[in-house]
């Protein structure tokens, strides 16, 4: 299939929005994010993307179904966002389970193999405690966000860019290191 196929098919994975206790869902979810980086391989710039093989171990501290500790860390790390729970001075951060990165998680792979495409901002940005992250920001509104540890770069997340971030996005775009 063409790049351009790809990344014009590319469409959320399931018709409806999901809600956190749709667990057949987001387990075929969780199947497509194993076979694509922990059962299979994928590569930017002939290297190698990695995504460490954690089992997430905080559903209950997030609020999450307990059957979310069966799941890939990283996996749960792109369904969910960080979100403050409770008042101002008592408030702690959770992870906060988002349908629309859910049904998107099977867009990261054809994103990062077709990172050289015209519809994919491209960006590097060095972050205020120095690390160098890499930005592929699709035009369907949806960032993936990889990091640099030699000789390999890891997997960071992939969400939607939508009015709330994407002020946020363009000043990195706009301050990108190359």
């Amino acid at each position: 299939m063409e790049s351009a196929d790809c990344l014009d098919s590319l469409e959320p994975y399931f018709p409806y929005d999901l809600d956190v206790t749709n667990k057949s869902e987001i387990e075929k979810l969780h199947s497509v994010f194993c076979n694509d980086f922990l059962d299979g391989t994928v590569y930017i710039d002939d290297k190698q993307i990695k995504v460490f093989h954690y089992i997430y171990s905080k559903p209950e501290k997030d609020g999450l179904p307990l059957w979310f500790a069966d799941m890939n860390e990283k996996f749960v790390h792109i369904i969910t966002r960080d979100v403050k729970s409770g008042r101002y001075k008592t408030a702690r951060k959770i992870r906060e389970f988002r349908s629309e990165r859910a049904n998107r998680v099977h867009w990261l792979k054809p994103i990062i193999e077709n990172c050289n495409d015209r519809r994919i901002r491209r960006f590097r940005y060095r972050e205020l405690n120095g690390r160098e992250r890499e930005y592929l920001w699709f035009i369907k509104g949806y960032m993936v966000v990889l990091e640099f540890i030699d000789p390999e770069k890891t997997l960071i997340t992939g969400f939607c860019v939508d009015e709330s971030n994407q002020a946020d996005y363009l000043k990195k775009y706009n301050n990108r290191i190359r």
